[in-house]
């Protein structure tokens, strides 16, 4: 019996030991795949933690460089001393276009050739909270308290074919076409047309408003005769603005003077008021130079025998998207630029445009 007895307890134990066994396997095998879990979960957060900060920095990376600041809308005002004549219109549509493209508003005022209201009028934008003042002025020197005001209130001033400026004013740049040189480019052109004709002294009538840019421009097409071995015989001159004025003041100089070789006009309202006047008198003996580039002028060029020579070039629509996109430097990114930028000249004749290069001048 006794035997009995023990083989059974030790059936029992060894039952015993497997089960323990059994059990020790099992355990070993649930932490491996825990562990093994765990590795997997964590590889994935870390991955997407990593993408995810990437993507982050990737978004905040325009804030820290200053691309956002450049993207918040600026109100300007543009001080517009005329709008009667198509080269302030359109550089006044192609400043205007600029700024839309940009996403800014531009409040815009125009003098009509008043300078009392110029003064007016830009110190009324300057109340109106702007951020910056582009203008164009004949008589930039008579508005000193609008560059002095807008000194006092931090407000940056950008000038276009603005000649004359109060001495010790404040300005960020200016850009235009140097008045004595572009003339001087008209006057070479006509010069070496004069010689190519075997001409060298010629009866000349001048039109001009009288002020400093008129008086630079006539200069210039003075010298550029001169240099190019033209004598100038000046008839008279005449001071007018309108192109109605201009065509009476051509009409009496018709009357007056019973040969005329050259027409000097110092803007393409002198030239077209002369040119009219000249094809309703008949008289085709004389030729035009005026100055603006205007499409009308242009026009009259191209007519087959027309009197209207030449005309000097400029760049109004060039200047004023140069300025709008400096006042975005200036303001946003701190820029410099040299107190005047020179918008190059050139001259519209039969031939098509010249350079001054075209013309040798260097």
């Amino acid at each position: 019996m006794k035997k009995i007895i023990a083989l059974l307890l030790a059936l029992v134990l060894a039952l015993s030991l497997v089960a323990c066994a059994s059990s020790d396997t099992s355990g070993d095998t649930t932490t491996d795949s825990t562990d093994t879990d765990s590795t997997e979960t964590t590889d994935s957060t870390e991955t997407t933690e990593t993408t995810d900060s990437t993507d982050s920095e990737t978004e905040e990376a325009p804030e820290t460089s200053g691309d956002a600041a450049a993207g918040e809308p600026l109100t300007i005002g543009l001080s517009m001393y005329t709008l009667e004549y198509p080269f302030y219109v359109t550089m006044h549509d192609a400043f205007l276009a600029a700024c839309e493209a940009k996403g800014w508003e531009c409040i815009v005022t125009n003098a009509s050739t008043d300078v009392s209201t110029q003064l007016n009028n830009s110190l009324d934008l300057i109340n109106q909270g702007i951020d910056a003042l582009a203008l164009t002025s004949w008589y930039g020197d008579s508005l000193a308290e609008v560059f002095d005001t807008c000194e006092a209130e931090g407000i940056p001033v950008f000038l276009m074919d603005t000649s004359t400026i109060p001495e010790g004013a404040t300005y960020v740049t200016r850009i235009g076409t140097v008045n004595l040189d572009a003339g001087y480019v008209g006057g070479t052109y006509v010069a070496q047309y004069f010689t190519e004709q075997g001409i060298d002294t010629v009866r000349t009538v001048a039109l001009h408003t009288g002020d400093q840019v008129s008086t630079d421009r006539r200069d210039g097409f003075l010298n550029g005769l001169a240099d190019g071995g033209i004598t100038v015989d000046m008839l008279n001159e005449y001071f007018s603005s309108a192109r109605e004025e201009s065509m009476a003041n051509m009409e009496d100089a018709l009357t007056t003077y019973p040969e005329i070789d050259l027409v000097l006009g110092t803007s393409a309202q002198h030239g077209l008021g002369a040119y009219g006047a000249c094809v309703s008198a008949g008289r085709t003996e004389m030729k035009i130079l005026a100055m603006d580039g205007e499409q009308e002028e242009m026009d009259a060029i191209d007519t087959p025998d027309s009197v209207y020579l030449a005309t000097v070039t400029q760049d109004p629509a060039g200047m004023a998207e140069t300025i709008v996109q400096n006042i975005e430097d200036y303001i946003f990114n701190g820029a410099t630029f040299e107190q005047f930028q020179s918008a190059p000249a050139g001259v519209y004749t039969p031939e098509g445009q010249l350079s001054a290069a075209d013309l040798g001048i260097s």
